[in-house]
């Protein structure tokens, strides 16, 4: 009776070996994947990241891409602009000249961001609307402050490198929150 016993646990020992055998890599990390994915009710989320409902989230609608498209230039042109300025700003003896050129490149880019001001923006832009306001604040305390200087005025100088640099900041701002929009609607 022993030695049956004993026969009997080898034999299910071997046929345990044997089922588990014929798992397959793949079914392993799945089964480790969908367990870690569980909820402590026992409820498995949809989706377990950002990156994931993206890559599923396909139906992003028209208006959405092209609110992100235009707002993609806009931005673009706001670097453009904002950048010839450093030409003022960062050189040794600045004229007069230089502060007139200054003036049209922030007039050119408070036209631009009429221009996407008067766009009609889809709900998922609204953050970024808000953003885009201050960031025009930023822009019209820069043309005052340029209008108003002389560039012989260390105190007007410095005044209108700080909305210069304050508008900058205003910008990068307004970029990040616009690659966000992008990413959490899955938008390249």
């Amino acid at each position: 009776m022993n030695m049956i016993k004993k026969i009997i646990i080898i034999l299910l020992i071997c046929m345990l070996v044997a089922v588990g055998c014929q798992d397959r890599p793949e079914d392993i990390t799945q089964s480790i994947e969908k367990q870690q994915m569980l909820t402590t009710d026992g409820i498995e989320p949809i989706h377990p990241s950002n990156k994931d409902q993206n890559k599923t989230r396909r139906d992003v609608s028209e208006s959405i891409v092209s609110y992100a498209e235009e707002f993609g230039f806009y931005l673009n042109q706001l670097y453009t602009h904002l950048e010839n300025l450093n030409e003022l700003f960062y050189i040794e003896q600045p004229t007069e000249n230089d502060a007139k050129k200054a003036i049209e490149h922030v007039r050119t880019a408070q036209d631009w961001s009429e221009y996407i001001l008067n766009l009609n923006y889809p709900k998922e832009f609204e953050n970024l609307h808000k953003v885009h306001i201050s960031t025009l604040i930023e822009l019209d305390s820069l043309m005052t402050s340029l209008e108003n200087m002389d560039v012989n005025n260390d105190i007007h100088f410095r005044r209108a490198r700080l909305y210069y640099e304050n508008s900058i900041i205003a910008l990068k701002s307004m970029e990040r929150e616009y690659r966000g929009i992008l990413e959490e609607n899955g938008i390249k």
